[in-house]
């Protein structure tokens, strides 16, 4: 049986097996941009913008490594740094783009973001915008002006 820790904020809590994370296909559509990764939460609207080391984190997370290497990985080079990427990835979880899977972790590889922070990178850059979500969760048939089509929507009075 393999023990490893899982992550919430600053508490480091022993569990079974090691967390390994997954994108939440059903809820979520990710793509990487030169660096940038995009992803939107078609359930809630909000897309985020991940970039820098954050973006890194979010590359070995979705390649299916542990948590808790990624964490001791990064704690051995700077417990700040290792503090911060718990906390974020804490917060792919809570904005329901990350989940945790059942599945077996990848084999062991370099990870990208370990080697950022070896070479300086310290950035964790995560912004959520909620500019677009009335649009992004409305209905193309139903919420258009009749006349004048999507992406226009229709204007409900209030009563």
């Amino acid at each position: 049986m393999t023990i490893g820790w899982e992550a919430r904020g600053t508490i480091f809590a022993q569990t079974d097996h090691p967390k390994v994370l997954e994108i939440v296909t059903s809820d979520c559509v990710a793509e990487d941009f030169a660096g940038e990764i995009v992803v939107l939460n078609i359930v809630s609207g909000v897309y985020f913008s991940i970039r820098d080391l954050a973006a890194a984190v979010w590359r070995d997370l979705a390649a299916g490594q542990p948590v808790e290497s990624l964490i001791e990985g990064l704690g051995g080079i700077d417990e700040e740094i290792a503090e911060k990427v718990a906390g974020f990835i804490d917060e792919l979880e809570d904005a329901g783009l990350m989940r945790r899977r059942n599945s077996r972790p990848v084999q062991s590889r370099e990870l990208e973001s370990i080697a950022l922070v070896c070479n300086g990178e310290t950035r964790l850059t995560f912004q959520s915008f909620e500019d677009m979500k009335d649009l992004i969760l409305a209905d193309p048939i139903h919420d258009a002006e009749d006349d004048k089509g999507w992406p226009v929507l229709r204007h409900t009075e209030l009563a």
